[in-house]
């Protein structure tokens, strides 16, 4: 997802929602293994938000 707005955590949140719960399980999947293969990656951060985000919805579908 681009940053178009300057709002990208807002969006991303917002984009989440959307997504099927097996793209949410991916995106984790995703962005753990990019985590692990570059832990000096200057977007380690994104990734890190990306999976707690993805967690978020998939907790909040539970009723968590």
């Amino acid at each position: 997802m681009e940053r178009l707005s300057g709002q990208w955590h807002t969006e991303y949140m917002a984009k989440v929602k959307t997504l099927p719960n097996e793209s949410l399980r991916y995106i984790i999947e995703d962005c753990r293994n990019a985590m692990e293969a570059n832990p000096s990656s200057d977007k380690w951060g994104q990734y890190a938000d990306e999976v707690h985000y993805c967690h978020m919805e998939i907790n909040r579908r539970l009723g968590k």
